[in-house]
């Protein structure tokens, strides 16, 4: 296991060290509870976060690892997934069908420049108007949707728009 994944992950005594978990919460930090003999386990666990109980083999302590850090890694990204619900951090956003196929390239190119055109070709694609009003308008729509969980459309005047955090 890459020590630079081990070394991000905090292992925590529970519910002996509960305030190290309360820490670990508040600053997003990866946690991996080690459950204490006799002890129920949490009855919910954020995304930064895993539990196992001793005595754990090697190697399936650091599969728990490599996971934890994989979720963590995939939060960091927007997901938008084929029924038009868009996932980014701890929340999330239903999307119209519209909404969805704008997104697309915005998400696959999380935080780079999508041209003005490419939106308009989707929205010809669709059926929809393609004007620059009606492209502003969807984007409009998109802004709001978007703020709801932490994104948000920057206009690059005169080229595009980029997604990102908020």
């Amino acid at each position: 296991m890459k020590a630079d994944v081990k070394n991000r992950v905090k292992f925590v005594r529970w519910p002996a060290e509960s305030e190290v978990r309360e820490e670990c919460q508040a600053l997003q930090h990866l946690c991996l509870l080690i459950v204490e003999h006799g002890a129920p386990p949490p009855e919910q666990v954020s995304i930064y976060e895993d539990w196992v109980r001793p005595p754990i083999v090697a190697e399936d302590l650091q599969a728990r690892v490599r996971q934890l850090a994989a979720r963590a890694v995939l939060n960091e990204k927007p997901v938008l997934d084929p029924a038009g619900i868009l996932y980014f951090r701890e929340a999330s956003v239903t999307l119209s069908l519209t909404q969805c196929e704008m997104l697309a390239p915005l998400i696959s190119r999380y935080g780079q420049l999508v041209y003005r055109n490419e939106l308009k070709d989707i929205l010809e694609r669709s059926g929809a108007s393609s004007s620059s009003n009606a492209i502003d308008l969807h984007v409009m729509r998109l802004r709001r949707r978007l703020q709801l969980v932490g994104l948000a459309v920057r206009n690059v005047w005169g080229r595009g728009f980029v997604v990102e955090p908020i």
